[in-house]
């Protein structure tokens, strides 16, 4: 089989309130036709949880609710958090590679993080998305 080498980059982080939607993006200018495009997530001392995969457009996400658009070239995609509470807290991981390797990391066979590279067994980059409580306004 072969293994993929395209590399994807995300921000090191994003931010919002909750209730507040919110965008988390991924580069992956050396995508393959033949290359699927995951998300994962990974919540405060959990392992990775697969999300979403798509080849291309856009498709809905369920838990959390949201959606993944690819971009018509498919060098980007992103996922939206339609309204993000505070338990969707975690690290939000993009990765490329075949449909063969789907739902599941596995050691050398995709790629994922912050400029890419091979997924270690403690991955490396992603995009922390913390999220925090709408503050009450005083009009004092």
């Amino acid at each position: 089989m072969a293994v993929s080498r395209a590399q994807v980059q995300q921000d090191p982080s994003a931010e919002t309130s909750e209730g507040i939607g919110i965008n988390i993006t991924c580069s992956h200018p050396n995508i393959q036709s033949s290359d699927y495009i995951y998300w994962y997530r990974q919540l405060p001392g959990r392992g990775l949880a697969f999300l979403v995969s798509a080849v291309k457009s856009s498709k809905e996400v369920l838990d959390p609710e949201g959606r993944l658009s690819v971009s018509a070239d498919r060098r980007s995609s992103a996922l939206w958090l339609k309204q993000p509470r505070l338990r969707d807290a975690a690290v939000y991981y993009c990765a490329v590679g075949t449909r063969g390797e789907e739902p599941g990391l596995r050691p050398g066979t995709n790629l994922i993080g912050r400029g890419g590279g091979t997924v270690p067994s403690v991955p490396a980059g992603g995009a922390a998305v913390p999220f925090s409580r709408p503050r009450p306004s005083c009009h004092c």
